[in-house]
């Protein structure tokens, strides 16, 4: 409760400051999200000792963002909770509201700044680094950048180094989160074709023991990539690919790749067709921990736009597994302030997973590598400009090979359904603009 009194006084200062003097600009920002989410095997099948669950989750945030001539300081906090966490009658003190966004950029001239702070990082299609806005935490980063834009150029060169807690001898780090990364984003814009170069160098401790002593060392893994883009008014065509090399969170070798090619055909302003496919690799389940892991990580992407609504995959799981080869359909038809949307997928396993129970065949026999056809329908009703309602149902057909890869035993088909409301109240609120 002491913490919510502080913030609240903290924006109501902010407020009254910027709109008693006139230089600079004020922007007030905001959002709440809710979501209504009825899951029978989402992420994974249920066991057969399981009930499907049903929740509401929701997010409020609270912001603003001062532009002085010279710098930029930027406050976001929220507050995420699941309803009813906290009985009616308790004092909230179960730590659900924090720092969204803290951050200072210096503008050193019109081209070139420098950005501090606690930040989402979000690149391209948010395969490597995304916002992961679907979440209602959000996915942000404490870190350095340095920025530059001009009308066709951008580039940005990041960094970060975490801890525990301030320190005055070296400490385990202790969380569950990488432990350091730097990186380097360049992109350039033409009139129709895009093009981004990605590089990124990410450090995750792990700890081990060594004549009885416990120690730890930081596994550093690279990835490097291009996201590529050609757009036309009837056509849209994307690639991208990347590859990760260096050692994986376990210290193993890592040799891995990403690859995808979609094109998207607009006969008119209302319909849009989707055929493309995506590969991550994987390491076969005949692998011994001696072999290289082939293990691709999608790392800090927006995970839940790929690969299905259902987060079957690399949302919290399947990571170090037998990688995804996704081919989907989609199609979207919107009209006014309706939006319909249908997307078909189709996966398979990218390496081999092994048939279980059959001790006595010899060699390694493999199962079917395909895991299952997914349908997603999805709903989006513009009821102002700020304000929207979406809703979506999805279906997974599992097979015998997913089910082996998720380690459950139901051979019941998979359903996942919600509905959400958001709200952005002051998307078109600018009072404190500078005249």
């Amino acid at each position: 409760m002491k913490r919510a009194f502080y913030y609240t006084l903290l924006f109501t200062g902010l407020i009254s400051f910027f709109t008693s003097y006139s230089f600079g600009q004020f922007e007030l920002t905001g959002q709440y999200k809710a979501r209504a989410e009825f899951a029978n095997g989402y992420q994974r099948p249920l066991m057969n000792n399981q009930d499907p669950g049903f929740f509401i989750a929701q997010r409020a945030r609270l912001g603003g963002i001062y532009t002085h001539e010279r710098f930029q300081f930027n406050v976001t906090v929220q507050d995420v909770r699941t309803w009813g966490n906290t009985s009616h009658l308790a004092i909230d003190d179960n730590g659900l509201l924090s720092v969204y966004e803290a951050n200072v950029s210096l503008f050193l001239n019109k081209k070139w700044a420098i950005k501090v702070g606690r930040q989402p990082i979000s690149y391209d299609n948010q395969r490597i680094f995304g916002g992961l806005d679907w979440a209602m935490q959000g996915r942000r980063h404490d870190a350095a950048l340095i920025q530059f834009r001009d009308s066709s150029w951008s580039l940005d060169v990041g960094a970060a180094y975490n801890q525990d807690r301030p320190s005055n001898h070296q400490i385990f780090y202790t969380v569950n989160n990488y432990k350091t990364f730097q990186y380097v984003w360049a992109n350039k814009k033409w009139t129709n074709f895009e093009a981004s170069l990605l590089a990124l160098n990410n450090g995750i401790d792990q700890f081990y023991t060594e004549d009885s002593i416990q120690k730890s060392r930081t596994n550093f893994s690279q990835t490097i990539g291009t996201q590529l883009s050609y757009k036309r008014s009837k056509f849209d065509i994307t690639a991208y690919g990347y590859y990760q090399m260096g050692f994986a969170a376990n210290h193993q070798t890592l040799s891995a790749y990403n690859a995808s090619l979609a094109g998207t055909y607009k006969p008119n302003k209302k319909w849009r067709f989707t055929l493309g496919g995506e590969l991550l690799s994987g390491t076969s389940q005949e692998a011994t921990v001696n072999d290289k892991n082939r293990s691709f990580t999608p790392l800090f992407g927006t995970n839940h736009g790929f690969n299905g609504f259902m987060d079957y995959f690399y949302v919290g799981n399947h990571g170090n597994n037998v990688g995804l080869i996704d081919g989907y359909l989609k199609a979207k038809y919107t009209k006014g302030k309706y939006t319909f949307a249908l997307a078909n997928h189709l996966f398979f396993t990218e390496s081999d997973v092994r048939i279980p129970g059959i001790p006595l065949m010899p060699g390694f026999v493999a199962m079917d590598p395909f895991l299952g056809y997914e349908i997603d329908f999805t709903f989006k009703y513009q009821f102002v400009d700020e304000v929207s309602i979406q809703a979506g149902y999805s279906h997974m057909f599992g097979t015998s090979t997913m089910r082996e890869v998720k380690m459950v035993d139901d051979d019941d088909t998979s359903g996942w359904a919600y509905v959400m409301l958001t709200v952005k109240p002051f998307k078109n609120f600018k009072p404190f603009e500078k005249k």
